[in-house]
């Protein structure tokens, strides 16, 4: 498998994404990239279930950003979060820690159908699926792009509330 690079290269601003494995490889190497900058994070799925959040490259390149700077945050929104403890349990482990700084968004029922994939990292790059089923969409690094994209999350995230607590209470 080629690794899938996130650097510029010949100027590329933009590109294609063609499956989900595409979309995934890419998020990988976004979140590379994430561990090295001070910017914040978004990501936006119905369900996460494809995502590779768990994987252990992801999951060291997000506690190198946690580390890097204490002013950055991440936050999800999905329609729910049902499958998260059995499908990212690293993922999940790793928020009990960093609770503070990554929060998790539950979109209505009238806003969960329409919920569009996406990672943001900000000011950066992002990925973004048009076509969830086939895991079709569209990589870019147009800053106005990216800000419009989190515009469009910010509408949705006014009307969310906060899911998956970071941490259990019990008896």
């Amino acid at each position: 498998m080629d690794q899938v690079s996130v650097t510029q290269q010949d100027g590329e601003q933009s590109g294609q994404i063609t499956s989900w494995r595409d979309f995934q490889d890419r998020f990988r190497a976004a979140m590379a990239m994430a561990a090295t900058l001070a910017t914040d994070l978004t990501m936006v799925d119905t369900d996460f279930v494809h995502w590779p959040l768990g994987e252990r490259s992801v999951m060291e390149a997000l506690h190198q950003w946690t580390l890097l700077t204490k002013g950055t945050h991440c936050q999800l929104l999905a329609a729910h979060y049902e499958a998260f403890p059995r499908q990212h349990p690293r993922w999940v482990a790793w928020r009990g820690t960093w609770g503070h700084r990554v929060k998790c968004w539950e979109a209505p029922d009238e806003l969960a159908a329409g919920l569009i994939p996406m990672l943001v990292v900000h000011d950066c790059i992002g990925l973004r699926l048009n076509e969830p089923l086939h895991g079709t969409g569209i990589w870019t690094r147009d800053k106005g792009v990216l800000r419009t994209w989190l515009g469009e999350v910010d509408v949705n995230l006014q009307r969310s509330h906060e899911a998956l607590p970071p941490t259990t209470l019990g008896l």
